[in-house]
């Protein structure tokens, strides 16, 4: 009788656990030749990127977080068009060869591309998906509780099952619906999070001020569906409600000027619709209300604020500052744990 095999889902499980685990085995430790990749290669989008791969990767050495004796490098796409997974790796290796010469043919190389600015997931467009934080504990348990990532919040608030909560701060009054993800945000007032909402703050450096921005909207939002025409927005959905009605609530008139980029390419990744705040907690209060707004119908007036694009928000992106700040989360937290 031939032996019963697991299902594929559970062996490939199975492999990436173990895989994770020597992972884990070797943070922090000095490895052996053949023990690990000799060079590790990140491709960046572009300087900024490369900026914050290049600090995060910094960060994560000093905390031990990374096997050490391993060349890590990040390497940026030439600038214009984009090229492709099979343009950026023959870029990678011409940057090996200028570092190494011939000898970068004899080592073991991993070289991961991480050039894109994941709109699928837009909390890891700003610092890169390749630094993403992922539980280590959520599949049987998806959906039946929620996920706390470096984040710090009072004992009184609550999170409801499936959501997800990174590199934040919330207050005693805040309550987070399901399947919710909310990251890089402080929110110290009063708030009621609708299930399935996505929030993310960023930091901006605009004119050589610090400014903020929270991109706000619902998880099952298509961020990369476009139109043409302005006469087709009525196609794009915010929050599953027609785009068009949520301009109306916002006050926001149908122009080319609410778009920033391609004017032929039209969607809610280029729409001029998120307020610009000097204090992070003011932007995430700010989002939440024309978030309120469109679910309960009532108009939230976006007039007197200068708007940003999810797009512009990533050209103005201060990635120090939001380094800064999750290195601060990260401090509080490993104090509070050495006190315990």
């Amino acid at each position: 009788m031939a032996a019963a095999r697991d299902p594929p889902e559970v062996s490939l499980r199975e492999a990436t656990q173990r895989k994770l685990r020597r992972f884990s085995e070797l943070r922090g430790k000095l490895v052996a030749p053949g023990e690990f990749w000799d060079i590790v290669a990140i491709t960046a989008a572009d300087e900024k990127q490369e900026l914050a791969y290049n600090q995060q990767l910094s960060e994560k050495l000093k905390r031990k977080e990374l096997p050490l004796g391993v060349q890590y490098h990040v390497f940026v796409d030439p600038a214009g068009a984009k090229i492709g997974n099979g343009g950026s790796t023959l870029c990678a290796l011409q940057c090996l060869e200028k570092l190494y010469g011939d000898k970068w043919n004899s080592f073991t190389i991993l070289l991961i591309h991480s050039g894109g600015y994941s709109q699928r997931l837009p909390n890891a467009s700003a610092l890169g998906k390749i630094f993403t934080a992922l539980p280590l504990d959520i599949p049987e348990c998806s959906g039946k509780t929620s996920c706390i990532i470096q984040s710090i919040l009072d004992s009184r608030c609550s999170v409801a099952p499936g959501s997800v909560v990174e590199y934040s701060r919330l207050g005693p009054d805040v309550s987070v619906g399901e399947n919710c993800i909310i990251s890089g945000s402080y929110i110290l007032t009063k708030a009621a999070l609708p299930a399935h909402s996505f929030v993310c703050s960023l930091s901006l450096k605009m004119n050589r001020c610090l400014k903020y921005a929270t991109m706000a909207f619902g998880v099952q939002d298509n961020l990369k569906k476009s139109v043409k025409t302005l006469s087709d927005i009525k196609l794009l959905q915010f929050f599953g409600v027609c785009f068009l009605s949520c301009l109306d609530v916002w006050n926001l008139k149908v122009t080319e000027e609410l778009f920033s980029g391609n004017k032929t390419c039209l969607s809610l990744w280029t729409a001029r619709i998120f307020p610009v705040c000097s204090s992070l907690s003011d932007s995430v209060t700010t989002s939440l209300k024309m978030l309120n707004a469109v679910k309960n119908k009532s108009a939230f007036s976006l007039n007197s604020y200068k708007l940003l694009s999810i797009e512009e928000m990533l050209v103005y992106k201060d990635v120090e500052n939001m380094i800064t700040y999750r290195e601060q989360i990260f401090l509080e937290i490993s104090l509070k744990s050495s006190l315990i």
